[in-house]
């Protein structure tokens, strides 16, 4: 049993998926504009502000950590994987690449990301266990995360900056980014944004050690240009989001993540010929 937008949901009286993607729909309508954060001040688009409220499910709910290499969170019990997953889209199923269908009838379990447990996890909505039926407090998860991809505390940063700003935030491996951005339910709306994780930070960006998985991985210009000419092919929008945070290197703390300080660019081709047309329009108006 769960509360999403003032009503109370029996998830053992859903009888099939579509009812669970009709909750989906529902919670992401009618939210007033106030509690929706644009992208930047200055931007001008027409695309549909971000309308999902956040955090709006069950707490405690219990997880499990999976071993190396996958570093993946899943939550097994399909009550639990249904709350989670219809709040805000959170996670897969470990079959499914679309909608996990097969979550109400336990065929399948919901996988969570690092980045989505470990907001899940700092909002008090999941807990998570070893294998072996330990409790894993926060700040062991960041340090085992963090062990595995030096870029984690960096990604970790944009992916919350976002999920703050009501966004839904999913993996944006398949354009070459880091997160797609929704600013509705991923099942019935297109991402607006492909995001590439950029750096502040002379350490990150020079930094070839070999021992920390990533840690050469800072995108270069080259594959930063690819990822906007893929992006604009499908219809969507780079952003490049720089991130600077105050500890050492690859030793961040969540503490430094809080202090964070996103940087957003939004990064378009520049065509001659457009500038000229828009700038003769100006000329004529005036």
């Amino acid at each position: 049993m769960i509360s999403l937008s003032g009503k109370t949901v029996f998830y053992h009286h859903m009888s099939s998926i579509q009812e669970l993607k009709s909750d989906i729909r529902r919670n992401c309508e009618n939210v007033p504009l106030h509690q929706a954060t644009s992208l930047s001040k200055t931007r001008t688009s027409k695309r549909r502000r971000p309308s999902r409220p956040v955090t709006q499910f069950a707490r405690g709910i219990r997880a499990t950590l999976l071993p190396k290499p996958s570093c993946s969170v899943v939550v097994t019990n399909p009550h639990d994987a249904a709350a989670v997953y219809t709040s805000g889209c959170y996670g897969k199923g470990s079959f499914s690449k679309g909608p996990p269908d097969g979550l109400l009838d336990g065929s399948e379990h919901l996988i969570l990301s690092p980045f989505e447990a470990m907001y899940l996890v700092e909002t008090g909505a999941l807990c998570v266990f070893s294998t072996d039926e330990k409790q894993l407090k926060r700040y062991d998860l960041w340090g085992y995360w963090l062990g595995n991809d030096r870029r984690f505390s960096h990604r970790y940063s944009v992916y919350k900056h976002f999920r703050d700003k009501h966004y839904t935030v999913r993996s944006g491996l398949k354009y070459g980014g880091d997160f797609l951005l929704y600013s509705g339910d991923p099942n019935t709306t297109h991402a607006a944004y492909v995001v590439k994780v950029m750096s502040h930070d002379p350490q990150m960006v020079e930094s070839h050690d070999p021992q920390m998985v990533g840690s050469h991985d800072m995108p270069e210009w080259t594959e930063v240009n690819s990822v906007r000419r893929v992006s604009e092919s499908v219809a969507k929008e780079c952003v490049l989001a720089y991130v600077s945070l105050e500890g050492q290197a690859g030793r961040e703390s969540l503490d430094d993540v809080a202090t964070a300080d996103v940087t957003l660019v939004l990064l378009k081709r520049w065509i001659p010929e457009r500038d000229r047309e828009v700038e003769n329009k100006k000329s004529e108006k005036d």
